[in-house]
């Protein structure tokens, strides 16, 4: 255990004090006040102003960041929250995880759990005889710099306490990494944790002399997913030279893909392992190389890097098929930890992946109350299949409520999937709203439109008293199951991979599902009314009351105020699309058993009374040939079509 000496007194703070107060000892300049410490060991702490007083500039301007300089959640719920900042402290400096476990503290977004743990920090680094040694992960770069920032008093001309490495300084250190463990607070990025799994002599410079591990906000560790979209991209990029080196790599990955389609497996979910030859894949990985680091553009290099890495998971590693994707992991890429290892993240209450491992959820009750507060439900399915079928209709209604609902004063944020904010923005402009912030450029507009996955951490727009969640943040099938193996640490073993009305059937593989799309709107709500006691408008426009949009509000405290609308136009359900001749035809050859078929019995029984020869000629029929890129499940003469295999019968998993 990492326990410090407690001690409870009561004392007269003076100006340059040094004061014993439990674990931490703090330094500052205050005028003379009487303070007790008696139920909570922090509570004074708290209710004081910033111990290092700093301000953080927003462009030069000097604006100060709020969440780095008021406590006012202590001075309106007391205990309630204090007790909460108190059980931070003892998870960071009074605990032992051990190397494989993990604390999740999940105190509601927007109360200031990461300045508090700086605080924290700041505090410990000040008691001379417990301080401890930290390795603070963090999302953004600014957040690494701000954090060095807020802790850089403990600097001294020669000898470094803390230290933020980010792309800027790490050409530096690279060269100094003996010297990483004589510096006492840490402080780098997700992408460096994630690139550290792979490289164990480096991670373990990292980790050397150090004790407590927080990760602010949950990993997400790179999922690779194999396309035909993204194969055609590749390609693109790459000289003609080498392409038909390329064209072979993928060959067995492609086949995959044809033989998921022909066996009608798309809007399946199944398990795949496709194997290659390992010279085949090596002999292109020299070749591709030299070819990368010729690469100017840094976007290209490094989509080029993501695909080579994930070349080597598609061929060594259990796959996950869905949608014309083949989708898996490093599994190199791990939550990695020291004798003490915390994990920042608000919404892992309803996260299920932290049910998967060893996972310690604390600090989870709701505080702030949301009472003043109307939540409105869109009855709609927000899927972006079903509002691409509808957006003819949906985006001019939604915009129109959005004019509707803006008063004056109102600062309106809207949230959607990325590929539809374009739509969004253009039916706003219709509608006579043309002053809109787009994603990261905001600059104080009534409006701002960003997405899913571009929110979390982001406190531009706290003081917003109006949200639109337009869209449900899925993501593809196979996806959440690959979230399942990195979280389990296992295979999907024998559970059963079908989906029904959307949904998994087995209980684990659902929970992740529900987890992960509750999360991120969980997340988009509470980017707006970031203070004491909110009063906001919230409109989720969603059709799963049942299970997404009360888990949702199962997080929020007080949002009791909700009522359910539906939009004015009657929504048009997806039809099924009858398969054409071609379809038809695949279809019918690939449950016929090996043999020898006429061409006439087989154009009768499919249907075809013309053309069948053009038929024969398709890209999709081609596929099915014995060739270097076909399947070889037929072969075709000049009176007959020969199948050359039988056809593969679905057992239940």
């Amino acid at each position: 255990m990492l326990e410090g000496k407690k001690q409870n007194s009561s004392l007269t703070i003076e100006s340059q004090f040094t004061v014993n107060v439990g674990n931490p000892i703090l330094k500052g300049l205050y005028p003379s006040t009487p303070c007790l410490f008696q139920n909570h060991e922090i509570k004074s702490l708290l209710l004081m102003p910033s111990i290092n007083n700093i301000v953080f500039e927003d462009d030069e301007q000097g604006i100060q960041d709020e969440e780095f300089t008021e406590d006012n959640y202590a001075k309106v719920y007391g205990d309630q929250y204090i007790s909460k900042i108190d059980e931070l402290r003892e998870a960071i400096t009074a605990s032992s995880t051990g190397r494989n476990a993990f604390n999740v503290f999940s105190l509601e977004a927007g109360l200031g759990k990461s300045f508090q743990t700086l605080k924290i920090i700041d505090a410990n680094l000040n008691d001379w005889h417990h301080s401890l040694s930290f390795l603070i992960v963090k999302r953004f770069k600014s957040d690494i710099e701000r954090s060095e920032k807020y802790l850089a008093s403990h600097n001294h001309p020669l000898h470094t306490k803390v230290l933020g490495i980010t792309a800027d300084n790490w050409g530096e250190w690279k060269f100094k990494q003996d010297e990483l463990k004589d510096i006492q607070v840490l402080i780098i990025s997700h992408q460096r944790y994630i690139n550290l799994c792979l490289d164990d002599e480096l991670r373990q410079a990292f980790m050397e002399n150090r004790e407590v591990l927080i990760i602010d906000e949950k990993i997400n560790f790179p999922i690779y997913t194999f396309s035909k979209k993204n194969y055609d991209e590749v390609r693109s990029y790459l000289h003609t030279s080498i392409q038909p080196e390329y064209d072979k790599v993928c060959n067995k990955l492609n086949k995959e893909l044809l033989k998921q389609e022909v066996e009608k497996n798309k809007n399946k979910v199944v398990r795949c392992e496709p194997k290659i030859h390992p010279a085949t894949l090596e002999n292109f990985k020299k070749t591709i190389e030299v070819n990368i680091e010729k690469e100017i553009e840094t976007k290209t290099r490094n989509k080029l890097k993501h695909f080579m890495a994930g070349l080597d998971q598609w061929y060594n590693t259990k796959c996950v098929y869905n949608g014309g994707n083949i989708s898996t992991y490093n599994r190199k890429h791990r939550l990695w930890g020291l004798q003490n290892n915390i994990i920042l993240d608000a919404s892992a209450g309803i996260d299920a992946t932290y049910q998967l491992g060893k996972f310690n959820l604390i600090g989870q009750e709701r505080i702030v109350d949301h009472n003043k507060s109307q939540f409105t439900i869109i009855n709609f399915n927000s899927s972006k299949s079903h509002l691409h079928h509808n957006h003819n209709k949906f985006y001019p209604e939604i915009c129109e409520k959005i004019k509707a609902n803006h008063k004056p004063k109102d600062k309106t944020l809207i949230i959607c999937h990325k590929d539809n904010h374009k739509t969004i923005l253009e039916q706003l402009f219709k509608a006579d709203i043309t002053k809109i912030g787009i994603g990261d450029d905001y600059d104080s507009e009534d409006f701002a439109i960003n997405w899913f996955g571009n929110l979390i951490g982001k406190n531009e727009y706290s003081n917003f008293n109006q949200s639109w969640i337009i869209g449900t943040p899925n993501i593809p099938y196979e996806q959440y199951l690959v979230h399942y193996m990195m979280y389990k640490q296992s295979d999907l073993g024998k559970k059963p991979t079908e989906i029904v009305h959307g949904r998994f059937l087995n209980d684990e593989f659902k929970a992740v599902q529900i987890g992960y799309i509750a999360s991120e709107i969980y997340q988009s709500v509470k980017r707006i009314q970031r203070n004491v006691m909110p009063e906001g408008e919230f409109f989720i426009i969603n059709s799963d009351q049942k299970e997404i949009v009360s888990t949702v509000l199962s997080q929020i405290k007080g949002a009791d105020n909700v009522r359910i609308i539906e939009m004015d136009f009657k929504q048009e359900k997806k039809g099924e699309k009858r398969g054409d001749n071609v379809d038809r035809f695949v279809d019918y050859v690939y449950g016929l058993p090996k043999g020898k078929y006429q061409k006439k019995d087989v154009s009768q029984a499919v249907g075809i009374t013309t053309n069948f020869n053009r038929i024969l000629t398709h890209a999709k029929v081609k596929a099915l040939l014995p060739t270097e890129t076909g399947l070889g499940m037929i072969n075709i003469h000049n009176k007959y079509i020969e199948k050359l295999t039988d056809p593969i019968v679905q057992h239940d998993e």
